[in-house]
């Protein structure tokens, strides 16, 4: 079994960052959850091995910009390390979506790292808007305020929330003032999460229809 920890790495930063972000006394040090991600994912895809020294480059530079970024008080570090969180994702993502589409048979193991590529598919936009945020902050909060490092955590978690909202098409009334380039980013983002589960479903019905025509010619 791959995915299970991965799986419980997304549903644990999803549960416990916005907590974080809004009570300092459970301030953990910046790049935690990113690390625990690549963590994850790298246990993942520890029997693939270009896909593994890749990972393991790319957790590397990013945690350690990230770090070096909170404790300079440098952006141009944070914007380097979400780049590469961002670069990390979409890597798994296309992976991930490979072994789905070439599976025949679906599996306990294939059935939960699908739903991981749901979710990571979530984070790849998170990290792009953030990506795009501390490049130029006016393309996605109407309001950005005061740029630093501090205040982006709060934005990032923000965009997490925002992200999520946007994959799941359950909208939201409560997130900050987004942009309308934000908006339509959204859209497609929500476009991409329904054409991925339409073709997951499809593909959990065919191998469903095919296990019954086996049983019932044996």
């Amino acid at each position: 079994m791959r995915y299970p920890i991965l799986l419980a790495a997304i549903f644990l930063i999803v549960i416990l960052r916005p907590f974080t972000a809004a009570f300092q006394s459970f301030y953990l040090p910046a790049g935690t959850y990113e690390l625990v991600l690549f963590l994850a994912v790298i246990y993942a895809f520890r029997d693939v091995r270009g896909l593994l020294a890749a990972l393991i480059a790319l957790a590397m530079l990013s945690v350690t910009l990230r770090s070096l970024g909170d404790h300079w008080r440098l952006l141009t570090f944070e914007i380097a390390s979400q780049g590469l969180n961002l670069f990390a994702m979409v890597l798994v993502s296309v992976v991930l979506l490979s072994e789905v589409l070439r599976a025949r048979r679906a599996s306990t193991d294939l059935v939960i790292g699908a739903a991981c590529l749901y979710l990571i598919i979530g984070l790849a936009w998170m990290f792009l808007y953030y990506s795009m945020y501390l490049l130029f902050p006016g393309s996605i909060f109407v309001s950005p305020g005061p740029r630093s490092v501090a205040a982006s955590e709060v934005k990032l978690t923000d965009l997490l929330y925002f992200s999520l909202a946007a994959l799941t098409t359950i909208g939201s009334s409560g997130e900050p003032a987004m942009t309308t380039m934000a908006r339509r980013l959204a859209v497609v983002e929500s476009v991409m999460a329904q054409l991925y589960l339409a073709v997951l479903i499809s593909r959990l019905v065919g191998f469903h229809t095919a296990s019954a025509t086996t049983d019932n010619g044996s």
